[in-house]
């Protein structure tokens, strides 16, 4: 059994007593959140964060437990956050109204209560700075928080990316109505009172119910993209396109796929579920060519322009479903080399996972957000005649339950 080098004693008010390996009390852990244990954002807040990291390997560990096939694969030990508070580059909240308040947080769960999370340990100081602001200007114009309940109001939720490169902060606010009352006024309000907010987007999502953006995004004042410096790439990000949430994180990732694919300038590579193209574009310099698809328009044109503003020219992107590109580029896809999926949390698409298996390619690694569809899916492959080399463990997330594993995979 693994050796755990901290223990609970207590967790009475979100303190926990510390006890080392030689058994000597530390003194009681105290989780830095004000919101603990009120808030369901992080639950490992009040962990150390050594126990979080044992605690990621044994989620990753237990989810490849259920398959027989999987029971002997070692996950190799979680690769720490370089960062383990502030380091969310992308904050998405709940707007709500609460007692002559606006309330900007989570959802309680099984309920339409929103907890306030405003001052948060894991976002970046300057993002709380601008979340303040903006809900006291909101309330000055009468700006009025959504309420699904009866459909009334117009502001739905708030999205920041920050870029920590730059020390800028980007602005999205997803209203109801294709028009936010007094909006233009908040979002000039915004820039005036900080210089590093590069513009205010309003995405427009007219549909009832709980899903965040809609189709349509309209500027309120400055600009709509934030670039990003990752490694060695500069990354520009728009709103509504997919981006890591921990950039630190994400580098370390990054160069793990890159060692595993050993690649030599003369293959040929395939990545699935490209997003902005971060992995592609890393893998771009090693390789002879690079395939990029994903499904989301937004996310290749930005993925085109990402490759062009860091000079690589042996990348290629198409946007559309993951087996219908497949099947389109099937006579461009012969004789590849590797691989590289990484799905959303729902893991790979059945007619996608069919469409890779009829490539004849030798290797490939497999980036997941999720160790239950990650499971599921490498039991298939298995069974179609792959094996699994290695699996790793990231942590993206501290201080909350969520885990990032990358496995290669070879036939």
């Amino acid at each position: 059994m693994e050796k755990r080098f901290f223990k609970p004693r207590s967790a009475n008010g979100g303190r926990r007593q510390v006890e080392a390996a030689d058994g000597a009390e530390r003194g009681p852990y105290q989780a830095p959140c004000q919101h603990y244990p009120h808030c369901i954002g992080c639950p490992f807040i009040n962990l150390p964060y050594p126990e979080q990291l044992v605690r990621k390997r044994a989620l990753v560990a237990e989810a490849f437990g259920k398959f027989p096939s999987l029971r002997d694969v070692e996950i190799a030990e979680v690769v720490p956050s370089p960062r383990r508070l502030g380091y969310r580059a992308r904050v998405k909240l709940v707007v709500r109204k609460s007692a002559g308040s606006i309330a900007t947080g989570l959802y309680v769960p099984g309920s339409h209560r929103v907890m306030d999370i405003s001052s948060c340990p894991v976002h970046p100081r300057r993002v709380n700075q601008v979340l303040e602001y903006l809900k006291y200007r909101a309330l000055e114009l009468g700006i009025l928080p959504y309420d699904e309940r009866d459909d009334s109001g117009d502001l739905r939720y708030v999205d920041f990316r920050y870029s920590f490169a730059r020390q800028e902060v980007s602005v999205t606010l997803v209203g109801r109505h294709p028009v936010l009352p007094e909006g233009e006024k908040l979002a000039r309000a915004l820039q005036r009172k900080f210089s590093f907010v590069t513009g205010v987007i309003l995405n427009i999502n007219e549909e009832r119910g709980n899903v965040i953006w809609g189709a349509v995004n309209r500027m309120l004042s400055g600009r709509e993209t934030l670039l990003e410096q990752i490694g060695a790439l500069k990354l520009v990000y728009p709103a509504g396109v997919f981006s890591q949430s921990n950039p630190h994180t994400a580098q370390k990732l990054y160069d793990h796929v890159v060692e595993l694919a050993q690649l030599t300038g003369k293959e040929n590579v395939l990545d699935l579920y490209c997003g902005v193209g971060p992995i592609t574009l890393n893998l771009a310099p090693g390789a002879r060519q690079v395939w990029g698809i994903d499904d989301n328009e937004a996310s290749i044109v930005t993925a085109k322009q990402n490759a062009r503003r860091n000079g690589i020219g042996n990348s290629r992107f198409s946007a559309g479903d993951a087996a219908a590109q497949i099947e389109a580029l099937r006579a461009q896809l012969t004789g590849l080399d590797l691989i590289v999926v990484n799905p959303p949390r729902k893991g790979i698409q059945a007619a996608a996972l069919g469409a890779i298996l009829d490539i004849d390619a030798a290797r490939m690694i497999y980036v997941s957000c999720e160790p239950t569809s990650l499971a599921r899916d490498l039991d298939k492959l298995l069974a179609a005649g792959f094996r699994v080399e290695s699996a790793r463990a990231f942590d993206m997330f501290p201080q909350t339950a969520e885990v990032e594993t990358v496995a290669l995979l070879q036939r």
